[in-house]
């Protein structure tokens, strides 16, 4: 078996898939929904195929109540003081 220092094309997709996933994640968070926009962008930079997989997987896991996606879920409210 042939080692390199050069990272795979499996690392590679998979590093895409983490930047991906912590993108969707922070915008549903951030706004409560993922983005039009937010998917234009993730689709032209990590390819049509990889950003679809990756939202359909993390809107599964939220249907299938994962406590732990349905937490990181949860928006925090903002709470101001204006005294």
């Amino acid at each position: 078996m042939k080692k390199s220092g050069k990272i795979s094309d499996l690392d590679k997709q998979a590093l895409s898939e983490l930047a991906c996933e912590d993108a969707i994640i922070s915008d549903k968070q951030r706004f409560g929904r993922v983005r039009t926009s937010m998917m234009k962008h993730l689709r032209s930079e990590y390819g049509e195929e990889i950003a679809n997989r990756v939202l359909s997987r993390i809107n599964k896991r939220a249907s299938n109540g994962s406590s732990e996606m349905k937490e990181s879920m949860i928006k925090p409210q903002l709470e101001y003081d204006f005294n």
